[in-house]
């Protein structure tokens, strides 16, 4: 899981070239510009990092004004700023005395978790209105969120990699249960009533974007055939996308005719996604059930700081258009590199 607000230590602190007044701070992978001489290279803060809300309480009301709907990555005289830090006075006394009775343990405390302390909440993009939830998602399976390569304490240089396009749209899923032989419909943390029964009992499909999706790629008599094939139980992991989401002037996406598109394969019963080189990497499995998936921009290529880059800050688009990201995927794990100019454009 994601953090979201963390106990971390200013790496090191330096003046903003472009402003006298401004100091540039790093923290983790991560660098926030801050104003002058309020950190020193040391000290322990709360770092918050983007995608993230922050509460409506009296302590936060400053930090709102720059962030009203989330914190995310924007550039400040030239420099880029990525995420908040919070000093430890500028947080109600309580959860001062809170921090620093955590921090009188140990530095074994630095990276702990202090989201639900002091109220920072993960950003999610707004549920459509017309959404027939049925509940959480089920089996275990996860949100769909990779982590930021900044959060990361050490990435593995020199292995090879697949570079997939991130795409702007909304979490949906589908899953397939060997066992009890049920299909079902994912957002990204809740689960989607596909069928729904009037008063007399009678059955109709969902109306909402999850279900069209499903019906458009003939997805549930698919993963049915695999899941038998292979005495599998699986959930296939992709986004949406299309007029109407995520509809912001930098996403070409959202000037697309709606589809859909996989990234990868959650094994149910192994609790596990099926990685880089997996029987089921999601690669392998959409091919055989013949389902869209999201770019590949490269394959099979050597992970380097210079790649990292190039995603992050080096370049602003791919093929002519803008792009939130990417997701790098391992024989391990996966994690995904946020476009920082295209952040601090949503």
């Amino acid at each position: 899981m994601a953090k979201d607000a963390t106990i971390e230590i200013v790496e090191k602190v330096r003046k903003h070239p472009n402003a006298d007044k401004l100091s540039i701070c790093n923290i983790l992978g991560f660098q926030c510009v801050t104003k002058l001489n309020q950190f020193n290279d040391g000290d322990k803060v709360v770092y918050v990092r983007p995608d993230t809300v922050f509460p409506e309480a009296e302590w936060a009301t400053e930090y709102r004004k720059y962030s009203i709907k989330r914190v995310k990555a924007v550039r400040l005289r030239g420099e880029w700023s990525e995420g908040v830090i919070i000093p430890f006075e500028a947080l109600p006394q309580n959860y001062q005395d809170t921090l620093n009775s955590l921090i009188s343990t140990g530095d074994q405390i630095i990276g702990a978790e202090v989201s639900e302390l002091i109220g920072i909440t993960h950003y999610e993009p707004p549920v459509p209105q017309d959404l027939q939830a049925k509940g959480g998602l089920p089996m275990g399976i996860p949100k769909t969120d990779e982590e930021r390569f900044e959060n990361m304490k050490y990435l593995p240089y020199g292995k090879i990699v697949d570079v997939q396009l991130k795409i702007d749209g909304q979490s949906c899923s589908y899953y397939y249960n060997y066992d009890t032989k049920e299909f079902g419909v994912l957002g990204r943390s809740l689960e989607i009533k596909y069928k729904l029964a009037d008063e007399n009992g009678v059955e109709s499909f969902g109306v909402n974007r999850y279900v069209e999706n499903a019906l458009l790629y003939d997805i549930e008599s698919k993963m049915r055939a695999y899941g038998e094939a292979n005495q599998l139980s699986f959930s296939i992991r992709g986004e949406s996308y299309g007029a109407g989401l995520q509809g912001h002037e930098w996403n070409p996406h959202a000037k697309m005719n709606k589809g859909w598109a996989m990234f990868s394969v959650f094994l149910i019963k192994e609790h596990e996604y099926a990685n880089k080189g997996h029987r089921y990497y999601f690669k392998n499995v959409a091919k055989e059930i013949d389902l869209p998936i999201a770019p590949m921009i490269e394959e099979d290529v050597e992970l380097t700081p210079e790649l990292v880059q190039k995603y992050s800050v080096g370049i602003t688009e791919l093929n002519g258009k803008p792009f939130e990201g990417v997701v790098i995927k391992t024989d391990e794990d996966t994690f995904k590199i946020i476009n920082k100019s295209y952040d601090s454009n949503k």
